[in-house]
């Protein structure tokens, strides 16, 4: 999932063994909506992601994500209640966990398969609302139209014209 530069929001701590990722189930289709809403609520969440050459991207575990609390405090109740998430995965009554070591061979996985050297993190999807943070149009606001890798096309209104730009995504946050 990760791409150049721009660093991930609520980046997990690779360095720490003991760190256990819960598995959550998105709806059909939705993985990246349920990552980018996680995100927002706080949360650490990884997507290992496949580039490949006939479709922009998919989901190395269709449907799944890892999912981090980035406090002891921090409830994972919510998380069934997010946009674009179906479940968070349970056996019987307790929520299921994955080893960190899992977690970051996964990553390495859908980089290695991908044959990038990176593999996509940024989580823009189409309808996202974000604002340029570098170049000649730093601080305007913007629209997401579509993504893929690093690149991102995006939908300005300029002098009362809606314009389509492409740019690399570390070059655009949230709004």
């Amino acid at each position: 999932m990760p791409v150049e530069p721009r660093p991930a929001i609520n980046e997990p701590d690779y360095g720490d063994d003991a760190q256990r990722w819960h598995v959550v189930q998105s709806k059909p289709k939705a993985e990246r909506e349920a990552c980018e809403q996680l995100r927002r609520q706080g949360y650490v969440v990884m997507l290992p992601e496949l580039v490949l050459p006939r479709k922009r991207w998919e989901a190395l575990f269709p449907r799944y994500m890892f999912l981090c609390t980035t406090s002891t405090e921090q409830s994972i109740a919510p998380v069934r209640y997010t946009l674009g998430v179906s479940q968070l995965v349970r056996f019987a009554s307790k929520p299921a966990t994955v080893p960190n070591d899992i977690v970051v061979a996964s990553m390495e996985m859908a980089k290695r398969i991908s044959g990038q050297d990176e593999v996509v993190s940024h989580g823009l999807v189409a309808g996202t609302a974000v604002e340029l943070i570098d170049g000649p149009l730093k601080g305007l606001q913007a629209m997401v139209k579509s993504s893929a890798q690093d690149r991102v096309l995006i939908l300005l209104e300029i002098m009362g014209r809606e314009v389509h730009i492409q740019t690399q995504a570390k070059f655009v946050k949230v709004a």
